[in-house]
């Protein structure tokens, strides 16, 4: 029963979001008689386009498909979607409503949760078979026309305690300080194999990649769980196999203890003067080395997409495909007469339904009779075309 009112006060208020702005927002001719025709409330390029394009798709667009999920890809919205049923429907229950910080979207960090009214245009839409019209598109606020577009509101973030706001400043500083543990570790790895071969080098640079390695790893591990939970990827706390960024922060703190654990193992082995704790800061060195190469692989395929590098080798040897242009929204379609005939028609007939009386027919214009145009005068005669006088 709650269920069912719940449904039915979501459907009330995106009648409320949709008809005012039916009825007073420049939407085009054929978008109204589009859904009309089909006897449907939401216009997916009316309502449901701009609310994707202000709201979602920030994160989720060609570029960066967070969770590999694209919100103007209309196949990938409709893995989320059970068209006509929005209690089935993955995106509007499991993400869009969810109470789970790490599951809603979009995330408070980004102007999460949608208002009341933006849940309702997504459900009716759902409930209404999540119609998806060939040639519409999600495109960027930038590019969307303002003919025809609903404003969204703007998104709200709650106020954070003096803690929370240093926590979120200092993840900003995570892509330059990530720099640091990714050079010291592999460089004293390397400075480990090069002291295999020539030992008299000593063990100075690689110690000193190590420990320095080691702290920044702490802080750069730091910054970047609060720089991933600032940029939409959630707090973390939630296990989640399938997810890049998941892998790419559990997997950093594995280096960061690893370089913590064999720093601890050189200062004893220091102290100890032990072969043993030699030999086990050295192996530990070696593979953080090689962990922190793919974590900031992993990394650099979460800041610019997964095919950052591919396009990287393809531009090399000459394989660079042009990307596509974007499409730019097409101008509002101006009805033709015929089609303001056969709406006023309706009209009348729905008039003469209610009243019972046919109103009368509108008298058309008299024709205005062009002006006669003025008789073209004849010049003058001038001086030297006048007829000499008679003399004398």
């Amino acid at each position: 029963m709650m269920m069912k009112l719940r449904s039915l006060l979501m459907t009330a208020l995106a009648l409320g979001l949709v008809l005012p702005t039916t009825l007073l927002a420049p939407a085009t001719f054929a978008q109204e008689a589009d859904a009309a025709a089909e006897g449907k409330v939401i216009d997916f390029a009316r309502d449901i386009a701009p609310l994707f394009s202000k709201r979602c798709l920030e994160c989720h667009n060609a570029e960066e498909a967070k969770g590999d999920f694209r919100v103007d890809d209309p196949d990938a919205v409709a893995g989320y979607v059970e068209a006509g049923d929005s209690s089935a429907s993955a995106l509007l229950t499991d993400y869009m409503m969810s109470q789970d910080p790490d599951m809603l979207m979009p995330p408070e960090s980004h102007g999460g949760p949608l208002s009341a009214g933006e849940l309702a245009l997504v459900k009716v839409w759902i409930d209404e078979g999540a119609n998806w019209p060939a040639g519409a598109t999600v495109l960027p606020i930038a590019a969307i026309s303002a003919e025809g577009a609903v404003a969204a509101p703007e998104p709200t973030k709650a106020p954070k305690s003096l803690i929370g706001r240093v926590w979120s400043f200092q993840g900003f500083f995570h892509p330059a300080v990530v720099h640091f543990p990714v050079a010291l570790l592999l460089v004293g790895a390397l400075f480990v194999f090069v002291g295999w071969f020539h030992p008299q080098l000593g063990d100075h640079v690689a110690l000193s990649c190590l420990m320095l390695g080691a702290a920044s790893s702490v802080v750069a591990s730091a910054m970047g769980w609060s720089f991933a939970s600032t940029q939409g990827y959630g707090s973390g706390a939630q296990i989640n196999f399938d997810s890049e960024a998941f892998w790419h922060r559990w997997s950093g703190v594995v280096v960061t203890t690893l370089a913590v654990l064999s720093s601890m193992a050189a200062i004893r082995s220091l102290g100890q003067r032990s072969l043993k704790m030699r030999t086990l800061w050295k192996t530990g060195l070696i593979v953080c080395g090689i962990l922190v190469g793919l974590v900031g692989h992993q990394g650099g395929e979460l800041t610019y997409g997964e095919a950052h590098y591919h396009k990287a080798f393809d531009i090399l040897f000459g394989n660079e495909t042009k990307p596509e242009p974007v499409p730019t929204p097409a101008p509002p379609v101006s009805p033709s007469p015929a089609i303001k005939a056969d709406a006023k028609t309706k009209q009348a007939d729905a008039k003469t339904d209610e009243t019972g009386v046919k109103p009368a027919p509108e008298k058309p214009a008299p024709e205005k009779p062009a002006p006669e145009k003025p008789a073209p005068q004849k010049p003058a005669p001038s001086e030297a075309a006048k007829p000499a006088e008679a003399k004398p």
